[in-house]
């Protein structure tokens, strides 16, 4: 799966790189000794020194930041609307669909609903899980 990271949003700058063949612990193994600090992630647990995505620390530090608005805003982004541009599609006010992507408001279900719409996204996608609710 491709990932890409946009630099304002990361604090130091991240190299990812994807390997998917027989000779991977070569590669991995001389980029490992290019540069000590690299953090090798791996799909399947077989090396003794690579972690799986989700036990890694990058993974963590985005889950406990991410909310629905962090969402939206990659989607809106995606699209190529601004959040005024938004709002005149929703009917939701440039404020508050501002504060949604900051974080500083919550997104009730009428209002997801109304996003996902526009943005042409599922709504689950603007729901936090029931799970992860405190």
């Amino acid at each position: 799966m491709p990932v890409a990271e946009k630099k304002r949003h990361i604090k130091s700058q991240r190299k990812l790189i994807s390997v998917s063949a027989k000779e991977a612990s070569t590669i991995l193994a001389y980029a490992k000794k290019k540069d000590p600090q690299a953090h090798i992630v791996v799909s399947e647990r077989n090396a003794t020194d690579a972690v799986l995505p989700a036990d890694s620390k990058w993974y963590q530090e985005v889950k406990a930041s991410w909310h629905p608005g962090v969402t939206l805003r990659i989607r809106r982004e995606n699209a190529g609307l601004t959040q005024a541009q938004l709002a005149d599609m929703t009917g939701i006010a440039i404020a508050n669909i501002s504060a949604y992507e900051n974080g500083r408001r919550t997104m009730g279900l009428s209002v997801a609903k109304r996003l996902a719409e526009a943005l042409k996204r599922p709504v689950s996608e603007f729901v936090e899980p029931e799970s992860t609710k405190a």
